[in-house]
């Protein structure tokens, strides 16, 4: 089975190479996990509805699927505290 591609934005990237080097391998980690079954994450509902989550230790990936081009777009990576916030602009 071919993977998915995994595009992180700019700002995303920026958080990620600030995290603490085993936070950052576990993080590479599951966006491998994800590249290759973008179905592993929990869909989420509400505002965030067509986005998914994925769990590493107390922060979360939050990533949108598009199937047709199989691209995985990654949205937001935080703890799991204030990411849902971040990803709505302090909207809920």
């Amino acid at each position: 089975m071919r993977r998915y591609r995994v595009v992180i934005a700019p700002e995303v990237a920026d958080i990620v190479r600030t995290l603490h080097p085993d936070l950052k391998r576990s993080v590479r980690s599951a966006l491998d996990a994800i590249a290759d079954t973008p179905s592993i994450g929990d869909l989420l509902r509400g505002e965030l509805e067509g986005l998914s989550r994925y769990r590493v230790r107390r922060f979360r990936i939050v990533y949108a699927v598009d199937r047709s081009t199989r691209v995985v777009r990654v949205v937001a990576v935080g703890p799991r505290l204030t990411i849902y916030d971040a990803v709505t602009g302090g909207r809920r």
